[in-house]
């Protein structure tokens, strides 16, 4: 009896652990195919930051091709960078999407806007458990072109601007080149630039945080586009202030409005930097050479007139002055001016530098039709509309525009090769990513 009562404790014991031993196998292998579907799910995972990271690359690519013209078909940078980056056309079921605007998301309005959608297929096989057929995994990414910079004309004012009063005009037949270089223009709305009444504006590219109004026979030729919707350029010259004087003194003329005045009783006279209060006036023909340095229009205008030749080499025109008498720049008809600014020191590359303090939106600085402008450097008035009108024209090979409001009317030729000039570059807003 006690021999049968053992051997039936063995055979249940051996049995029980048959059982355990089977469920814990079971246990194993489920655990072990959970691990497995596991690992195909991190491998998805992978895979799709992977193609995520291609696309945000080849987009980003794609649109700085698209800014700056190189190569010409920016589809090519596009591909070029994901091949890079491991995934081909074609090749192991690959597949890549360009759309130029997007095709959805925020951006399928924006034609500056670059999208790329990478997609492969993957095959893992638990996961094919409970899906049949690969997993079609994809990334996507969308890049906004910046401009190309190198601008030489710049509208300063940030506000949303009406087509009825924009930041840029050209207009009454107005032919304007930017040889080699760019417009800008950091207004908001539909007035960042107006095209208009047969004008023409040609230009390497046209950066406009607003958009452009082109009408009545205006025309636009810009060989890295127009791009709107822009970042705003930042001002190189924002953080220059007013050279120091004494309020008040006068080295000539008086104020307020009692300025130095050359006129033919002169016989081609030269200046010296200091202060000209109530401004600075000449006529009656004549060369008038300005010694190198910084001439403080304090009040007044400066405004050389009447068949003129102004000269000088390292000179800066600051107009400044106070309350409601700030000084403007007035060149009429018929004036010749040849002005290159200092290339060091406090106001290096500025020709002219009107005061930032002057209210905005108030003054208006000219220049009249006839003269012509051999100016070196940049003509700054961050305050001040700058009208740049009727036949005026630059033979140099740096001149800036970088003014409140800039309007052109007549025929204008503009270059930017500054090199060595002391001028700050104006430009260009990179391209970014943005979703």
């Amino acid at each position: 009896m006690h021999d049968d009562a053992s051997r039936t404790a063995n055979t249940a014991w051996r049995s029980d652990q048959g059982s355990v031993a089977i469920l814990i196998a079971v246990s194993l292998t489920m655990l072990l195919g959970f691990v497995a579907l596991g690992s195909d799910v991190v491998f998805a995972m992978y895979k799709q930051r992977q193609m995520e990271a291609a696309a945000a690359s080849a987009a980003l690519a794609g649109a700085v091709a698209l800014a700056t013209g190189h190569p010409a078909n920016y589809k090519t940078e596009v591909n070029a960078v994901a091949t890079a980056s491991g995934f081909t056309t074609a090749v192991s079921g690959v597949a890549i999407t360009i759309n130029n605007p997007p095709k959805s998301g925020p951006n399928t309005a924006n034609n500056n806007a670059v999208e790329v959608i990478i997609a492969q297929p993957q095959t893992l096989p638990l996961f094919e458990m409970f899906v049949s057929g690969p997993l079609n995994i994809s990334g996507r990414a969308v890049a906004i072109a910046g401009s190309s910079g190198s601008a030489c004309v710049l509208a300063l004012d940030t506000s949303y601007t009406t087509a009825s009063a924009p930041a840029v005009v050209d207009g009454n037949g107005a032919s304007i080149t930017l040889n080699g270089c760019g417009m800008a223009s950091n207004a908001g709305g539909p007035g960042a630039l107006s095209v208009t009444g047969g004008a023409v504006l040609n230009a390497s590219a046209v950066s406009l945080v607003g958009t452009d109004t082109v009408n009545n026979g205006g025309t636009i030729t810009a060989t890295n586009g127009v791009k709107t919707g822009q970042t705003a350029v930042t001002d190189p010259y924002a953080g220059i202030t007013v050279p120091a004087f004494t309020a008040g003194h006068c080295d000539y003329g008086s104020l307020p409005t009692n300025g130095y005045s050359v006129s033919n009783g002169w016989q081609n006279p030269t200046l010296s930097p200091g202060v000209y209060c109530g401004g600075l006036s000449t006529g009656g023909g004549g060369t008038v050479t300005l010694n190198p340095g910084i001439y403080i229009i304090d009040g007044g205008s400066f405004s050389p007139g009447g068949g003129t030749t102004v000269t000088g080499t390292g000179v800066t025109i600051v107009l400044t002055g106070s309350g409601t008498n700030y000084a403007t720049a007035q060149i009429a008809n018929g004036v010749t001016i040849t002005l290159s600014a200092p290339t060091t020191g406090s106001t290096a590359g500025l020709v002219f530098f009107a005061d930032p303090a002057a209210p905005v939106n108030t003054y208006t600085s000219s220049v009249q039709g006839g003269s012509v402008m051999n100016l070196t450097g940049a003509l700054y008035f961050p305050t001040q509309t700058l009208d740049y009108g009727n036949g005026s024209n630059t033979t140099t090979t740096c001149t800036q525009l970088d003014a409140w409001h800039i309007v052109f009317e007549g025929g204008a030729t503009l270059k930017s090769n500054c090199s060595g000039t002391g001028t700050l570059p104006i430009g260009g807003s990179s391209s970014k990513l943005v979703e």
